[in-house]
């Protein structure tokens, strides 16, 4: 079985504090009027913010602008 280093998956701390959350996985403004021009629905506005900023946390969409 591949070690999890080895995947697509990002990777967080076991313990993430509250301040931390605010800071690196609250969206912003523009992050959520993004979101909305590219779903139909809360559900997929929220999935779609939950991919970018675990994804921004490790550096993977720089531009996705």
């Amino acid at each position: 079985m591949t070690s999890i280093e080895r995947t697509a998956y990002p990777r967080f701390k076991r313990l993430i504090t509250a301040r931390e959350l605010h800071l690196f996985f609250s969206p912003s403004r523009e992050e959520v009027e993004w979101a909305v021009a590219r779903t139909g629905s809360d559900g997929h506005q929220l999935a779609l913010l939950v991919l970018l900023k675990s994804g921004l946390g490790e550096h993977r969409y720089s531009g996705y602008r």
